[in-house]
């Protein structure tokens, strides 16, 4: 009986007619091949304002890159990555997906929330690989009053870190985040702190006072995040205490280093905008609070901010959408407030070997997107700023993206101001610190770097080659001895292989100006030289005479 009913619907199910199997052959065909000319011809994106971040590039064509298959995952990545009009599919995405997914009473849970426990371990930290290569680059000319910097080689340190399911940027690792309406009608994302006792860090520091002394009065400030004040009480199992963290990384560092508390000066304005709803930030009204508690610790002048321009943009929607994608915050922009003190001050800046690139404004115009990234254009350099408040005081600052905000609260406090990002610092901070004539070292970062990978940082940039062991590794990559004459074929062999090799006696000369290789050229030249040289002469002295003229020549 089944097997009629079987029979029978298979009987019922007709094929198209020719007609319209082609017309579904050809429409397919022709929407296909249009999204691919689509794809193709269209202009596509360089970056993504509302991920904040810039898009894959084209890769460049090297034989090695095309056999080990970088290259064309390159390619993959560049295609997948800058679909055009990324960001209009996105908020579509964000859209479709807003029907689905854990929402509770008007919240939206995003990662894998873990209840606190009692003992409060810092987030493990792989030890970093340090590798250094000698490099040669062309160095600006310096502003009045800076040191003249040697070229040396660049030691590049990679931490490298099991990638964690909240881990929302490199070196911030939440307890996952919740998208919560609060009492005001908007959404407020926020990240939840896993705790940390923060060991590494207070380590750390009491490193930089050993080595430094009593010449350098040491302070930190550990700001909390957003979760501290406007998490709801629901969640409080899994958001631990910053307070907490704060004070055992207090309780273990040196008694001579001033710990400012932020959390409590914050605390005393949490009915103002002091932090932001999209963005993992505080807004830089919160960083002002924070900067005067430091002020009055530092025993130095603060501005009141009714001195400062006040700059408004409005439209904001900061990194929390690109960390959980959720509609709600995408379609509920804020403002970012920032102030622009009225003193008199100059910024310049500086690559991560404090080699000077260029003199520009502390404001960087940046669009609504990326409006956090208008202090100093973010993190990547070392940013060095004279100011009118002539009163003999050098403040330098490691600090992570939360202490970008802070700087210009501190223009009208300090006569000079180094800013430095402890994840992009390639000399020996100590050093560096006793060469600038440094009068005031200030710690400022939230709580997520202070018990986290990012603390590791700190190690790192202590732990970078001196100048002196630098310069010994320039001579030691750069010196080469030229092997002695031999034979004429052998001679000739050599002379091939070691024609791109900078003689010794000219390494000496240009020493002091980063000896480089001989021109593209000269391996040519040299080829044609020693044929003429096989030619010529046939006794092995006449032979290595001539080599050695023209290897001099080159």
């Amino acid at each position: 009986m089944a097997e009629k009913k079987k029979k029978a619907k298979k009987e019922t199910v007709k094929p198209l007619k020719p007609v319209f199997a082609s017309a579904n052959i050809i429409y397919s065909a022709v929407f296909f091949g249009a999204v691919t000319v689509a794809m193709l011809a269209l202009p596509r994106p360089e970056k993504s304002l509302i991920e904040q971040r810039t898009l894959a590039t084209f890769p460049e064509f090297t034989y090695e890159d095309y056999i080990n298959g970088k290259y064309t995952n390159g390619i993959t990545e560049f295609y997948d990555d800058t679909v055009p009009y990324r960001d209009d599919i996105k908020k579509i995405a964000a859209g479709i997906k807003s029907v689905y997914g854990v929402e509770l009473n008007d919240t939206e849970i995003h990662g894998q929330l873990v209840a606190i426990t009692t003992e409060e371990e810092d987030i493990p930290v792989v030890a970093p690989v340090t590798t250094t290569e000698a490099v040669t680059e062309a160095q600006g000319s310096s502003p009045v009053g800076t040191t003249a910097v040697t070229t040396a080689p660049v030691t590049t340190t990679t931490v490298t870190t099991e990638k964690n399911i909240n881990e929302i940027a490199d070196g911030v690792i939440t307890n996952g985040q919740v998208v919560v309406k609060r009492e005001d009608g908007h959404y407020w994302a926020i990240s939840l702190f896993g705790g940390g006792k923060g060991t590494t860090y207070a380590s750390a520091l009491n490193r930089f006072h050993e080595e430094l002394g009593d010449d350098v009065q040491i302070y930190t400030m550990i700001a909390p995040t957003a979760g501290e004040y406007y998490l709801p009480s629901n969640f409080a199992d899994y958001n631990a205490s910053h307070r907490k963290s704060v004070d055992s990384i207090n309780a273990q560092l040196d008694e001579d280093i001033i710990s400012v508390d932020a959390i409590t000066a914050l605390g005393e304005h949490t009915e103002e905008d002091i932090y932001l709803r999209t963005d993992h930030h505080w807004q830089p009204l919160g960083a002002y609070y924070a900067a005067e508690a430091f002020a009055k610790a530092a025993d130095v002048p603060f501005a009141d901010i009714s001195t400062y321009e006040k700059v408004v943009k409005n439209g904001y929607v900061g990194t929390m959408y690109a960390f959980t994608e959720s509609a709600n915050i995408l379609n509920d922009p804020e403002q970012f407030v920032f102030y622009k003190p009225s003193n008199k001050y100059t910024t310049y800046y500086y690559d991560t070997a404090y080699n000077f690139d260029y003199e520009f404004p502390l404001f960087v115009d940046m669009p609504v997107g990326s409006s956090y990234s208008t202090f100093m254009g973010g993190d990547m350099k070392i940013v060095r700023i004279e100011t009118d408040c002539k009163n003999g005081r050098k403040l330098l600052i490691f600090k992570d993206s939360y202490g970008n905000a802070e700087i210009p609260f501190y223009t009208g406090s300090f006569e000079e101001i180094y800013v430095c990002d402890m994840r992009y610092f390639d000399l020996n901070a100590v050093e560096f610190i006793k060469e600038q004539g440094i009068t005031d070292l200030l710690f400022t970062m939230c709580t997520f770097s202070a018990t986290g990978p990012n603390a590791n940082g700190l190690n790192v940039v202590l732990d970078n080659p001196t100048k002196a062991k630098l310069e010994e590794m320039a001579a030691t990559a750069t010196t080469t001895t030229a092997p002695e004459p031999e034979a004429s074929e052998t001679t000739t062999k050599k002379t091939k292989k070691t024609s791109t090799t900078t003689p010794p006696e000219e390494a000496k000369e240009e020493e002091t100006a980063a000896t480089t290789t001989v021109p593209e050229e000269a391996p040519e030249e040299t080829t044609k030289k020693t044929k003429k040289t096989k030619k010529t002469t046939t006794k092995a002295a006449q032979t290595a005479e001539v080599t050695t003229k023209d290897n001099h020549e080159e």
